[in-house]
């Protein structure tokens, strides 16, 4: 199931998966970065097979993600 997020007025879409082999999860997505009227989209994948639980991997991922635009674009 792909999730959507909007933080800072921008969006960050991703989904989470376990691994069969290793029963840990990894979430991977995309954040769309909207500059005026220009979407920038950036592939982001989460730390691979780390994490015990679908909810922890959100969480993970979603830091990431928000750490990723403050980064970019400052506060």
């Amino acid at each position: 199931m792909l999730a959507s997020y909007q933080y800072r007025g921008h969006i960050i879409r991703f989904k989470v998966e376990q691994n069969p082999d290793t029963l840990y999860w990894q979430a991977r997505g995309v954040i769309e970065l909207i500059e005026g009227e220009m979407v920038r989209t950036f592939a982001v994948s989460g730390t691979a097979n780390t994490f015990k639980t679908e909810a922890e991997a959100k969480h993970a991922f979603l830091q990431q993600a928000k750490r990723w635009v403050y980064d970019r674009v400052g506060s």
